[in-house]
């Protein structure tokens, strides 16, 4: 029996067909072990979150009749309400820890944040001393090979309590940040990701009154639950900025410094490929054989197959916001679009954690009044970022703004707002 040409196309498509499944299948495998790993990270989250919140809730506050609430070091507790207000409305990873000295600065002490890196702890923000640049700061470099109360702080995760005399092995940190002979020093560590990620350094800076421990334990806290929820949001580490050109002051005693362990980035599944076209195979013509005599007979053809259909264009890519980005190159209209998502998430934030005062604002028209302070950081964290490029031809924060804070009517942000940059 002659082998039906059509048979043989329709086992060729079947073939084609299962081996297109199986690599579907197999894109499916990589995607669902990716929402495994988002929600292994999530579930971690919420553990850490839910185990600060319970060190909180044990924290005694006494009670008075009207009076501020004061814990010890003289802290009022609509002060530390407020500082992890701001530590939870931090978008970005420099900014929490820029965050966490501001608000030990409000507390009357000096406060400085060391980023660890590999086997060193980095200087990173620093408040209150006296002629210390942020740029000199950032060269400051604690070696965490050596033993030193720097050292136990990240071994032991907990707190350390010391004196200039105690850093006597540091000199760069002595001379850097000059504690007088007689100040208390507190270390404390900022944990995230499982581990101390950070140190907190504060000092009494001269003043005789104690320092505020339990705010200031509270605070380091609410950093590394900070730090763990926007790495769950991003899906991983989020890259640290360049440190800025300024010579490194390393400890007295040389010491190989390992390069900082790199992070891995989360597994991100790869687009599902176009299915291959099936090959159109011609087939051989078949002679029909004929009992008796001969007879010539026309071979026997499949019909042709119809050409594929002609698809339109795809639509071009919208341009983000009111700036028309179909001119420029394909990197800069990703600049566009990523900086368009950025004062998205930023703007989002604030409405997030200001819902009472954006809606009293709204009706009063006084909106930026009223959250001034939340407006004008993130929007430094915008131009730290987008502002010598994307920044000089579009204002997409003040966009942003305007389109989720203020319900599309710029007018009740109130006469205060500066408006636009450009």
């Amino acid at each position: 029996m002659p082998y039906d040409p059509l048979t043989r196309l329709v086992e060729q498509a079947r073939t084609q067909l299962a081996s297109e499944l199986q690599a579907l299948g197999e894109q499916l495998q990589k995607l669902e072990r990716s929402v495994q790993d988002l929600r292994s990270q999530q579930r971690t989250l919420e553990e850490s979150v839910s185990s600060r919140l319970d060190g909180l809730a044990k924290v005694e506050v006494p009670r008075g009749d009207g009076a501020p609430v004061v814990l010890a070091g003289g802290a009022v507790i609509e002060q530390i309400l407020g500082g992890v207000r701001d530590l939870i409305t931090a978008t970005l990873p420099e900014q929490v820890l820029e965050v966490l000295t501001d608000e030990g600065s409000k507390l009357g002490v000096r406060s400085a944040v060391f980023d660890i890196r590999g086997k060193a702890a980095w200087g990173s923000a620093a408040r209150g001393f006296a002629g210390l640049s942020d740029k000199t700061f950032r060269g400051v470099v604690v070696q965490l090979a050596q033993d030193n109360p720097f050292r136990t702080c990240v071994e032991t995760a907990g707190h350390v309590d010391t004196n200039a005399k105690g850093l006597k092995k540091n000199r760069n940190i002595l001379e850097k940040l000059q504690p007088g002979a007689q100040d208390v020093i507190l270390l404390l560590p900022i944990r995230s990701a499982g581990s101390v990620s950070a140190i907190f350094y504060a000092d009494s800076g001269g003043r005789s009154e104690p320092l505020p421990v339990d705010a200031l334990k509270i605070f380091s806290e609410f950093a590394g639950a900070q730090l763990d929820r926007l790495m769950a949001l991003s899906g991983g580490m989020a890259p640290a900025e360049p440190r800025a050109e300024a010579p490194v002051e390393v400890e007295p005693e040389p010491i190989a410094e390992p390069a900082p362990e790199p992070v891995e980035a989360e597994p991100v599944a790869e687009p599902l490929p176009a299915p291959p076209e099936a090959p159109i195979v011609e087939p051989e013509p078949v002679s029909v054989p004929v009992i008796g005599e001969s007879v010539p007979v026309e071979e026997v053809v499949a019909p042709p197959t119809p050409p594929p259909p002609t698809l339109p264009p795809p639509p071009a890519v919208p341009s983000p916001g009111g700036f028309d980005i179909s001119g420029l190159s394909e990197e800069e209209q990703k600049g566009h679009r990523d900086a368009k998502r950025f004062a998205k998430l930023l703007v989002s934030e604030i409405d997030l954690y200001n819902k009472a005062k954006a809606q009293d604002g709204r009706k009063s028209s006084d909106l930026y009044k009223r959250l001034k302070s939340d407006i004008d950081r993130s929007r430094q964290t915008f131009e730290k970022r987008f502002g010598k490029s994307v920044g000089k031809q579009y204002d997409y924060f003040h966009e942003e703004l305007v389109r989720i804070l203020a319900g599309g009517d710029p007018s009740v942000l109130g006469s205060d707002y500066p408006g636009p940059t450009v």
